[in-house]
């Protein structure tokens, strides 16, 4: 019996992404892989989470540091965008990861990502989390087969788990500080959005023929040789306004290796091109829209 194309399109978003079955096909368009495709409010929180993801330990930005989630990206995970939430499936220390992103109740929400909260958790096991601003959701979970909210509402209400005493739950309304930080974020048109949420969308893809990966911006999945210098402390920064942005980093991925995973035909970004300006700078651009890509990876500033 021939396979259907839907069932074609899962088995080629496993190969680049790695997903299980049921979240490949749980991620899958209607005639497209389903990566970027998403609704409004996932997009928006997926541009937002990039500005706390790649903003980190470099110096005279005008970022707020305190906010930085980039140690998030150090932990082993399956990234699985789906249409209506974005799922991130870890094998082990899901509640570590989750500090890396969720504020504490003790500290006055002056850190981790502005407005994301917790609505459902198994501690260590499963978060269902929400961004308040954008009323978009994310799932951190040890397996992929995780527990839907209702299920984990109604038998773990989450005031009785352990995480209520360490990260800020969905009936914890946006603090001062937290609605100062979003109010710093540069305005973003669709086009900037979608660039941002489509790096979002594919921290963790790799090409199945071994040429280019992207390893959580940290690692090389192809164990590749790099200098010395890679092994030194990331730096990385984005920041922009209107239709024109700028990243900055020093180590994971190559240039080389990003652009060639946004620009390729099966997994990359629908209509965006990309243009080389010297050897250590890059134009990506979308929708009127451009993302500037300096990359100094001997950078020690």
């Amino acid at each position: 019996m021939p396979s259907s194309p839907r069932r074609k399109l899962k088995d080629i978003r496993r190969s680049y992404t790695g997903e299980d079955k049921p979240s490949a096909k749980a991620g899958v368009g209607r005639g497209d892989l389903g990566l970027d495709r998403c609704s409004p409010q996932q997009r928006r929180f997926r541009a937002l989470l990039a500005m706390y993801l790649f903003n980190a330990n470099m110096a005279n930005t005008p970022f707020d540091g305190q906010h930085s989630a980039n140690a998030f990206l150090s932990y082993t995970m399956t990234v699985s965008p789906w249409y209506d939430t974005f799922v991130c499936v870890l094998p082990g220390a899901v509640d570590n990861a989750v500090g890396r992103l969720l504020a504490s109740p003790t500290d006055g929400l002056q850190y981790g990502v502005p407005g994301l909260r917790v609505t459902a958790a198994i501690d260590f096991k499963t978060y269902h989390l929400v961004h308040l601003p954008t009323g978009a959701t994310m799932v951190l979970a040890s397996r992929p087969d995780f527990p839907p909210v209702s299920e984990i509402q109604r038998i773990c209400p989450y005031r009785e788990t352990w995480s209520a005493e360490h990260y800020v739950g969905a009936e914890i309304q946006l603090a001062e500080v937290e609605r100062e930080a979003l109010s710093r974020i540069p305005s973003m048109p669709s086009g900037v959005e979608r660039i941002l949420a489509a790096l979002v969308a594919r921290l963790d893809v790799r090409d199945p023929s071994g040429k280019w990966a992207m390893g959580m911006w940290w690692y090389d999945p192809l164990v590749r040789s790099r200098p010395q210098e890679y092994r030194r402390g990331r730096k990385i920064a984005l920041w922009g306004r209107g239709s024109t942005w700028e990243l900055r980093w020093n180590g994971w991925p190559s240039p080389e290796d990003l652009i060639a995973c946004l620009t390729e035909p099966v997994i990359g970004v629908p209509h965006l091109t990309s243009t080389q300006r010297s050897s250590s700078e890059w134009v990506i651009t979308l929708d009127g829209c451009r993302l500037t890509l300096r990359y100094a990876p001997y950078e020690r500033s």
